[in-house]
């Protein structure tokens, strides 16, 4: 194969890479919702569990081929973002908790991790049977998100930068 048949070659298999990578994105990419354009099972399922919170923010977004919806809500004093599948079953929750609130263990890994930082935020996500404490802890000009098992086992540390939020994706 001559020079020009080969350069023909990568040209169309570069394109090939961009194109899929493109469409990777753009399915990737969070759709924002009015919550009456939720699903109706989505929209039962939180308001029957939950008949006091107000619906703040709704989006949606193909994973792995299918949608999620994702409901963030207020309920009093609590914060809530929910996931949902189409069919209104709960993937995932991830709510506000008070420190004073959590289990012995976590509370006590949370102190030895904290030092002398501060907690500014503070998060329990449950995914099926699996809970799990999230927090942001602030030391200084450091920022980091700690999350932390019921055991009091820490899972993950990841130094956030300044004006940083929190990872959207949770592993």
């Amino acid at each position: 194969m001559n020079k020009t048949g080969r350069l023909q070659i990568i040209s169309i298999a570069l394109m090939a890479v961009f194109f899929i990578g493109a469409i990777t994105f753009v399915n990737a990419q969070e759709k924002k919702l009015t919550p009456k354009q939720l699903p109706a099972a989505v929209q039962a399922a939180f308001h029957k569990a939950y008949p006091a919170a107000k619906i703040k923010g709704a989006s949606s977004e193909v994973e792995n081929g299918k949608t999620i919806y994702e409901v963030e809500s207020v309920d009093g004093k609590i914060n809530r973002d929910l996931l949902y599948s189409e069919d209104g079953s709960v993937v995932e929750i991830e709510e506000t908790i008070a420190l004073k609130s959590l289990p012995g263990e976590v509370s006590k890994a949370l102190k030895s991790e904290t030092g002398k930082g501060k907690v500014e935020k503070a998060e329990m996500l449950t995914k099926g049977q699996t809970i799990q404490y999230e927090f942001v802890i602030v030391s200084g000009k450091e920022k980091r998100e700690v999350v932390i098992d019921p055991s009091g086992k820490i899972v993950k540390t990841t130094k956030m930068k300044a004006g940083e939020k929190e990872e959207e994706e949770k592993d």
